[in-house]
């Protein structure tokens, strides 16, 4: 029995030592609804990518200000993606409806200043239509791996305490 339980804990102890942190960095969502892009501003570190997603019956489109990127008309349950790279400030409209902006700051470490934007920002688009988009926790980056292998830890060295008490 209680092989077992260290064999356990090893294993969870191994599983919060090898397991990649999930970052809420690595991927945002931007909802297109109700004649409004949510969140309208959002700062991000470079090799974000971010996903707009039209969950609203009208078309839309998510087009840069400068043109780095236009994800063409989105009908409802569309979505577009565009990693961005380079710091700066990303400033975008619906060509549709131009009354529709937002602003992306791209920048090292989430925070601090940023330049404008330029042709020489690299940028990767892709775009795809799903009948059903995935909900994601863009604002809040949802709960991580490591947290979530720390408290199966706890747990697990609280039953093998209590696991050794009672032989």
């Amino acid at each position: 029995m209680k092989r077992l339980l260290y064999l356990a804990i090893l294993s969870m102890v191994a599983l919060l030592i090898c397991a990649p942190a999930a970052s809420a960095q690595d991927d945002m969502t931007v909802s297109i609804q109700d004649f409004s892009f949510s969140p309208a501003q959002m700062t991000v570190a470079p090799g974000t990518t971010v996903t707009w997603t039209n969950k609203g019956p009208s078309p839309h489109t998510t087009t840069a200000d400068d043109g780095t990127w236009d994800s063409g008309k989105l009908q409802q349950g569309e979505d577009f993606s565009f990693t961005l790279d380079k710091p700066g400030t990303y400033t975008y409209h619906c060509s549709i409806h131009p009354e529709m902006t937002a602003t992306i700051k791209v920048s090292e470490g989430g925070g601090g200043g940023g330049a404008t934007s330029s042709s020489s920002a690299s940028m990767s688009p892709s775009a795809s239509a799903s009948a059903s988009a995935p909900a994601k926790l863009a604002e809040t980056g949802g709960v991580s791996l490591p947290l979530v292998a720390a408290v199966a830890l706890a747990g697990l060295g609280i039953l093998a305490v209590i696991a050794m008490r009672r032989t």
